[in-house]
């Protein structure tokens, strides 16, 4: 009979230890969700390596245009930019918005970045890095800025409101 009251005892004593460790618990907190910033980027960066076609816009081929535009869809956000438009009708629609700008210095990574007369759009990373679809053998490529590598200069950057 000492036995059996023993092992009861014992067996209350840790059901007791044990509600309390359980009760006392930090809650475990959820992950924020990603910014806007991090959404496009992220859709951007899992497009490395798809290879360029004209007209493309995804979800494994793309163009300079359906690739911006896709990073943005992905993430419910195309009407930020405009919804899906040629390189000089971004130019434009932002530009009638007061969006465009020529110093880098005042770029922000999720910008749009424009190339020479209208002929290309990426994202803007940081200091002398976007990616964007460039034509094959290169696709989705995290590249410089700067026209020494692109073979055009930069014509403005897109400032896009996100959330950073």
């Amino acid at each position: 009979m000492l036995l059996f009251s023993r092992v009861r005892r014992f067996a209350l004593l840790t059901s007791i230890v044990a509600a309390l460790l359980v009760a006392g618990a930090a809650p475990v907190a959820a992950a924020d969700p990603p910014t806007q910033l991090q959404g496009v980027l992220s859709v951007a960066h899992n497009q490395k390596g798809d290879p360029w076609k004209h007209y493309a816009k995804g979800p494994d081929m793309f163009d300079c245009v359906g690739f911006v535009w896709f990073a943005f869809n992905q993430n419910g956000l195309k009407d930020m930019i405009g919804g899906y438009r040629g390189v000089g009708a971004y130019y434009n629609w932002f530009k009638e918005r007061g969006l465009v700008f020529t110093d880098a210095s005042q770029a922000k990574p999720g910008d749009m970045i424009i190339w020479g007369q209208n002929k290309h759009i990426g994202i803007y990373l940081g200091p002398d890095q976007a990616i964007s679809a460039l034509i094959n053998p290169y696709g989705v490529s995290v590249h410089p800025i700067r026209k020494s590598w692109i073979g055009m200069g930069v014509k403005g950057y897109l400032r896009v409101d996100l959330e950073r």
